[in-house]
Order: structure tokens, then sequence, then C-alpha cells
């Protein structure tokens, strides 16, 4: 038996899933890079899945209540869908960090998140019958700019701030 999805529940999960995936790994990286702490990592993990999480599904329930032709059965679709895959998502990131030394868990989360973007890019893409690569490809530059971003954000915090000092 095949789960069908309606187009507004599948948007706010893809919504939520991208969305989980970049910012937890951001937060992640940013923070890896800036202190090596484990539990400031873990606890960023916690607070951007669960503030994230209510912040994004807030968005997008305001940006779909916005339009005029959205029913609101979309409305509450698109809601709960993108807080529950943002959530999920998000928390998801934690598992590495209970069982890994946190550098091999930092490169177990990009590399779970990368397989994450990888899938839901794919779904995407064949919904959508785009280029599997194309789609593919872009989603996962983007993850990769701001695995590189945030790590020389958070070497430049360190640097300026001497944060691994604290």
């Amino acid at each position: 038996m095949r789960l069908k999805l309606s187009d507004s529940t599948f948007a706010g999960l893809g919504f939520g899933t991208t969305s989980g995936v970049i910012t937890t790994l951001g937060a992640i990286i940013g923070i890896y890079a800036s202190t090596h702490d484990r539990a400031a990592i873990l606890t960023a993990v916690i607070t951007v899945s669960v503030a994230d999480a209510f912040s994004d599904a807030l968005g997008e329930h305001i940006s779909e209540e916005s339009k005029i032709y959205t029913s609101s059965e979309n409305v509450k679709n698109i809601t709960f869908s993108t807080f529950f895959s943002k959530l999920l998502v998000g928390l998801s990131f934690f598992i590495p960090f209970m069982f890994l030394n946190t550098f091999a868990a930092v490169i177990v989360s990009v590399l779970y998140g990368s397989l994450v973007l990888f899938l839901i890019s794919f779904r995407i893409a064949k919904l959508s019958k785009q280029s599997s690569i194309s789609v593919v490809s872009s989603h996962l530059i983007v993850a990769f700019c701001v695995i590189v971003v945030t790590y020389f954000l958070g070497n430049l915090i360190e640097k300026a701030f001497g944060t691994a000092s604290m």
C-alpha cells in the first residue's frame, strides 16, 4: 500500500525536511568550528529544532493564509507537516552525538544531512518531471555552501571572541 500525500502536505514535508537539514547542519558546523563543545552542539540541535520548527510552521501558515485561493485544509496540512518534519529531522541529528565522538558525529551528520537532501530532492525532481541531476546537485550545492560559510563563521567567532577557552 502506498501512502498518498496531498500537495500541501508534501510541500510542508519538503520545506520542513530541507530547512531542518540546512538549519541544523549550519548550527552544528558553526558551533563545532567555534568551540568543539559537544554540549553546546547538542543544545543548539535541540533548541534550533524546536524554535525553528515553530517559526517555520507559523511562517508557512501565514504565507498560505495570505493566499486567497488556499483552503483551510491546505493551510492546516502545510502547517503541521512543516512543523513535524522540521522538528523530527532536526532532532534526528542528535543521534550521532549519542554514540560517536564529537568529530565523528559531525562527519556523520554532514553525510546524513546530504543523504536526506539527496532523497527529498530526487523525489521532488521525479514528481515535477525535472532533471534529477540538476535538482539534486543544486540543492546539495546550497547545503555545501551553508557548511562552508558556517564553518568559517564559527572559526571567525572563535578567533574574535576566544570561545574555545571559555
